[in-house]
């Protein structure tokens, strides 16, 4: 039995990426059709998936859990955790790990118009806190990082968008500025609308990502409040297509689909 496990930031994204494995056909256990609430979602051990856990089933029936790590140094941390419980289940004689994959998932935080700012976790980030566990470790033409003789994959996902600088656009590469970048090549209008309500506020401070973010969701999406614009972004098609349009440039899109089968 195995289950692959998303570590992301915060809420937000962990609701991005519900509704972007279920847009995949992945299937939450909790639903009950024609039922009111939801039911229990157990693991492949028995265990009551809770604790900021999400639990979703693969196409083929494969488990995989979606975690916030409450902030993106926690990101990292979580992972060691992981991988330290694998390799000693397997110093100790375990057949086979318990995690099939493992996908950090962090903002870039480089600005799309090339100033200067952090670069967040990165690539060989990645490697060398891999290494930290299994010094054999290979990486594939892909860029995921193979564990344990392949039996553990581990991957980035880096969330940042191609566009130059547009109105209703953040600068920093963070999941805010992929979905405002997405809105706004679905529905042109917007961004301009966005740009001028943000520099419209008396004394307002200045514009970050979730300014963007949220001036997108109260304009069009407020039913749905916070959590709920991330999942119902992946009920409208021409957004979906301008999602999956910069999800695949980064990469991020073969990963959720490995996930997803």
């Amino acid at each position: 039995m195995k289950e692959s496990v998303i570590l992301c930031e915060g809420y937000h994204d962990r609701a991005f990426w519900a509704g972007w494995l279920e847009h995949l056909a992945c299937t939450d256990p909790g639903k009950r059709p024609g039922k009111k609430g939801r039911g229990p979602v157990v693991d492949p051990w028995g265990v009551r998936v809770v604790a900021g856990h999400f639990g979703y089933h693969s196409k083929s029936g494969k488990f995989v859990r979606i975690f916030h790590c409450d902030g993106k140094k926690n990101v990292p941390r979580e992972a060691r955790n992981r991988l330290k419980e694998e390799g000693d289940r397997l110093s100790k004689g375990a057949t086979e790990p318990r995690l099939a994959r493992l996908i950090l998932n962090v903002d870039a935080d480089v600005n799309a118009d090339g100033s200067p700012i952090k670069t967040g976790f990165k690539q060989h980030d990645l490697r060398s806190l891999v290494k930290e566990y299994d010094p054999s470790a290979s990486e594939s033409e892909e860029g995921d990082v193979l564990l344990f003789e392949g039996a553990v994959i581990v991957s980035l996902v880096r969330w940042e968008a191609g566009d130059g600088p547009a109105a209703g656009l953040p600068s920093q590469q963070t999941l805010e500025r992929v979905v405002c970048a997405a809105v706004v090549a679905a529905y042109p209008k917007r961004g301009p609308a966005v740009h001028t309500w943000l520099e419209s506020r008396p004394e307002g401070p200045a514009a970050g990502p979730k300014e963007f973010a949220w001036s997108h969701m109260a304009g069009w999406y407020a039913d749905r409040a916070c959590e709920g614009f991330y999942r119902r972004l992946w009920d409208d098609d021409k957004v979906v297509n301008e999602l999956e349009s910069r999800l695949r440039e980064s990469g991020a899109w073969r990963i959720a689909e490995a996930l997803a089968e």
